[in-house]
């Protein structure tokens, strides 16, 4: 019975971890859309990486990428999962695919 309760908490887990990644995407997409619409009148002299690190970290996207989380459901102080680092870390222990691979 205690197995039960130990791969149901893993799911649960495993699916938050899903969950949070695929929340990360999607701004960074919006982060995306937005650098394409910005840049567009200096025919994007700037590269992606460049914009993230003087235009989006100075309006604290990094930041809110780091507190990423359902604070509905759960208390973000206490879930290590809504961490930058955690999650990747996790993706790489769970064998969730990697930004850019196809699923």
């Amino acid at each position: 019975m205690l197995w039960k309760l130990f791969f149901c908490l893993a799911e649960i887990q495993t699916l938050t971890l899903k969950s949070l990644l695929y929340l990360e995407r999607y701004m960074y997409l919006i982060l995306f859309n937005t650098y394409l619409h910005l840049e567009k009148r200096d025919s994007w002299q700037r590269s992606f990486s460049d914009w993230m690190l003087q235009v989006a970290a100075q309006a604290g996207v990094y930041e809110l990428l780091n507190q990423l989380g359902f604070s509905e459901f759960e208390d973000l102080r206490d879930s290590t999962l809504c961490r930058l680092r955690h999650r990747w870390q996790q993706q790489n222990r769970h064998g969730l695919p990697f930004r850019g691979e196809f699923i």
